[in-house]
C-alpha cells in the first residue's frame, strides 16, 4: 500500500506530466487551439484527468504559466546564491531572464501565447505582476551599494523593463541563441551605465568600482568599468561572444579586409586570405580558453596537495602595429576578453576602420561595451607608464624572422614559398621583415629564381582583388624606404631586382615600392637591422650549418624560422642548434612542424599565461 509521500510524489509527476503536455501544445498550435482532449492525446491520458488535478482548462493554463514563471524563479535564485559580489547578483537576473532556454521555440511561443492573454485573464495578471515584482526585487537587493540609494527604485525598474523589451523585440527577428546573446549584451551595458554614474560606497569583499572622474581619461575609465561586468560574466557567456565574433569574421572577411586595406596599403588579398582568417582563429580558440575552470587542483611535491586560482589582470594594451593591426590586435585582444580582461587598442596605422569594425562587431556579439576599444598614442603611453605588466605587442611591430636554404633545397620551390606561399615563419607579411641565408654554393642559382618569382608580382591600388603588392602608408615611408635601400648598396649589397617607385594605373597618388631583391646583404647592414615593412627580399649567404646557427642565435631565442632541405634530421639538429622558439621544415614531402611541437603552440599558450594572475595555495601536506 502506498503511503502519503509515495502519493505525493506520484501526483506531482502526473501534474508535472499534463503541464508539459499543455506547454507541447501550446507551442504547436497556439493558445486558442489547445484544446484539453487535444493535451490530454499528447498526455496520453482521459481528458476527465484534468478536472481532477486543474478543475477546468482555465485551471490548467494558469497551473501551466505558474510553473513557467516558477522555472525562471528556480533559475535567478541558484545564480544570484552562486554570486560572489553585488554586482554579480544584479547580473544574475538578466542572465537567467535572457537564458538561451527562454528564446528557444517551445519556450517562447507558450510565453507570448501568454502574454497576448494577460488583457483578458485576471489569474495571468496575477501571475506575471508575481514575477516583475520579484525580478524588481532581487535587482534592488544587487543595487544597493552599487548606485545611490534614490536611484535604486528607478534602476531597478528601468532594467526589468529593458530586459522584457529585449525578449519581446528580439522574436520580431526570430529569436534564438544569436539574440539571446545581444540581449544579455545591451542589458549588461546598460548596467555598466548605471553603476558608472553611481556615488555608492564599494562594498565588502568586492571589487570597488571605478567611478569615472574628470582627471581620468574617458576610454580608460570606461574600459574599467566595462572590465568589472565582463569578468563577472560567466565563462560560458563569454564563449558565445567570442564564437559570435568569429563567426562575423569568417562571413564579413572580405569587407572587413577591404577595410585594413584602406587602413594600412597592404593588398586586400592578402588581408582577407591570412589576417582576417587568423582573427577567426584567434577568437574560436578563445572560445575554449573561456570555458576553462578558474581554478584547478596542482601537486606542490611529493604528496602535498593543492589548487591553482586564477584572475584576470584587468585593462590590458595591445599595441597593434601599422603593417597588420586587425592581426595583432586579435592575436592578444581575444584571449585576453576570454580570461575577464578588458582591451584597449593601440594602433599605429593612419586609419583605425577595421579595428573600429572589430570592436563594432564584438559589441553586437554580446560584449560589454567597454570592455575592448581603441586608445590614441598619448592614453597607450600613460597606460603603458601606469601598469607596465599589462602591456603586449611590440609599438615598432613584430621582430625579424629568418629562412634558411640548405645547399639540398629544391630552390624553385623554396622561391615560390618565399614570395607567393603563406610564409608560415614570418612574423609579418612583409618581405623585408624576413630575412633569407642561402648557401652560399646555391647563393647565385637561387637569386636568380627569386628575382623571377618576385618581378612576376602585380603591383596594384590595395583594392585590387588581383594586387600582390600595396602602397607604403605615405610617401615619406617610401622614401625612407628608398633610402635604405641605397644605404645598403652603398655598404656592398647588390642590388638584382627593384628598388624603384612605381605608379599603379588606378591610383596616381598611391606610394608604391617595386618589387625589390637585394643580394650579398650583411647582419651588420641597417636595411638587416630596421624595420621597414616593405616588399624588399634580403638575401645573405652561409658557408655551413655552424655558420648559419651560429648567426641566427644572435637574432634572439623568439627567433621564427623556416628550413628548406631534404634531409629532416639534419634541419632538426640546425633548429635546436639555432635556439629558435618556431621553426618550420619544408621537404620535398610538403610542409610539417618541427618534431618539438610545443615550440610552435609556446607563443600563443605563453601570452594566455601573461593575460592572468595565479595563486597557488596548499589545502593538504603530506606526512
Amino acid at each position: 500500500m502506498n503511503g502519503p509521500t509515495e502519493m505525493q510524489s506520484f501526483e506531482a509527476a502526473r501534474r508535472r506530466q499534463l503541464i508539459e503536455a499543455t506547454i507541447e501544445t501550446v507551442a504547436d498550435l497556439g493558445f486558442r487551439a489547445a484544446s484539453l482532449s487535444e493535451i490530454a492525446r499528447r498526455a496520453n491520458v482521459s481528458p476527465g484527468l484534468f478536472a481532477h488535478y486543474f478543475g477546468d482548462k482555465d485551471g490548467l493554463l494558469e497551473a501551466t504559466l505558474r510553473f513557467m514563471a516558477a522555472r525562471l524563479g528556480r533559475n535567478t535564485a541558484e545564480r544570484i546564491r552562486a554570486a560572489k559580489t553585488p554586482l554579480d547578483r544584479v547580473l544574475a537576473v538578466p542572465e537567467s531572464a535572457l537564458a538561451d532556454e527562454e528564446f528557444d521555440r517551445r519556450t517562447s511561443a507558450v510565453w507570448l501565447a501568454f502574454w497576448g492573454q494577460i488583457i483578458h485573464s485576471g489569474p495571468y495578471r496575477r501571475v506575471q505582476s508575481i514575477y516583475q515584482q520579484r525580478m524588481r526585487s532581487n535587482l534592488r537587493y544587487g543595487l544597493r551599494g552599487l548606485v545611490a540609494a534614490e536611484r535604486v527604485e528607478a534602476s531597478s525598474v528601468l532594467i526589468a523593463a529593458t530586459i522584457d523589451g529585449l525578449w519581446l523585440q528580439s522574436h520580431v527577428r526570430g529569436g534564438g541563441p544569436d539574440e539571446a546573446v545581444r540581449a544579455r549584451g545591451v542589458v549588461r551595458d546598460l548596467v555598466a551605465m548605471l553603476v558608472g554614474q553611481g556615488a555608492g560606497q564599494p562594498v565588502a569583499g568586492a571589487r570597488p568600482l571605478p567611478v569615472a572622474a574628470p582627471t581620468r581619461e574617458p576610454t580608460l575609465a570606461a574600459a574599467e568599468r566595462a572590465f568589472a561586468l565582463w569578468r563577472a560574466t560567466p565563462g560560458e557567456r563569454r564563449a558565445e561572444t567570442l564564437r559570435a565574433v568569429a563567426r562575423v569574421l569568417h562571413d564579413d572577411g572580405m569587407a572587413i579586409a577591404r577595410l585594413e586595406a584602406r587602413d594600412t596599403g597592404r593588398p586586400v588579398s592578402e588581408i582577407a586570405a591570412y589576417d582576417v582568417p587568423a582573427c577567426a582563429r584567434a577568437f574560436e580558440q578563445a572560445a575554449a580558453l573561456a570555458c576553462r575552470p578558474s581554478e584547478e587542483q596542482v601537486g606542490f611535491g611529493g604528496s602535498g596537495r593543492g589548487h591553482l586560482e586564477r584572475e584576470p589582470l584587468g585593462t590590458v594594451l595591445a599595441h597593434a602595429h601599422w603593417s597588420g593591426p586587425l592581426a595583432a590586435a586579435c592575436r592578444v585582444a581575444a584571449p585576453a576578453l576570454a580570461l575577464g580582461n578588458a582591451v584597449v587598442v593601440h594602433s599605429s596605422a593612419p586609419a583605425e576602420r577595421a579595428l573600429a569594425r572589430l570592436v563594432a562587431i564584438a559589441e553586437e556579439a554580446g560584449l560589454t561595451r567597454g570592455a575592448l576599444s581603441i586608445a590614441d598614442r598619448d592614453l597607450a603611453e600613460r597606460l603603458a607608464r601606469a601598469q607596465p605588466d599589462a602591456v603586449f605587442g611590440d609599438p615598432d611591430g613584430p621582430p625579424k624572422a629568418a629562412v634558411a636554404i640548405m645547399e639540398d633545397a629544391g630552390l624553385d620551390d623554396a622561391a615560390a614559398r618565399i614570395v607567393r606561399g603563406p610564409r608560415a615563419w614570418a612574423r609579418s607579411r612583409s618581405f623585408s621583415e624576413t630575412l633569407i641565408f642561402v648557401a652560399e654554393r646555391r647563393r647565385a642559382a637561387f637569386v636568380d629564381r627569386l628575382c623571377a618569382e618576385a618581378a612576376s608580382l602585380v603591383s596594384s591600388d590595395p583594392l585590387d582583388a588581383n594586387g600582390e603588392v600595396g602602397a607604403a602608408p605615405s610617401e615619406a615611408h617610401l622614401e625612407r624606404v628608398l633610402a635604405s635601400v641605397k644605404a645598403a648598396q652603398e655598404s656592398g649589397a647588390e642590388l638584382r631586382l627593384g628598388g624603384r617607385a612605381c605608379r599603379t594605373s588606378s591610383r596616381a597618388k598611391l606610394a608604391v615600392l617595386e618589387p625589390t631583391v637585394l643580394d650579398r646583404c650583411r647582419e651588420d647592414m641597417t636595411i638587416a637591422r630596421e624595420r621597414l615593412f616593405s616588399p624588399v627580399l634580403l638575401v645573405l649567404s652561409f658557408t655551413d650549418d655552424a655558420d648559419v646557427a651560429a648567426r641566427l642565435r644572435t637574432m634572439g631565442p623568439d627567433l621564427s624560422l623556416g628550413l628548406f632541405g631534404r634531409d629532416i634530421s639534419r634541419m632538426r639538429v640546425l633548429a635546436r642548434e639555432a635556439s629558435a622558439s618556431v621553426c618550420r621544415l619544408t621537404a620535398p614531402s610538403g610542409s610539417c612542424p618541427l618534431i618539438e611541437d610545443w615550440l610552435a603552440a609556446a607563443p600563443r599558450d605563453e601570452i594566455a599565461r601573461a593575460l592572468e594572475r595565479t595563486r597557488r595555495l596548499a589545502t593538504h601536506g603530506g606526512a
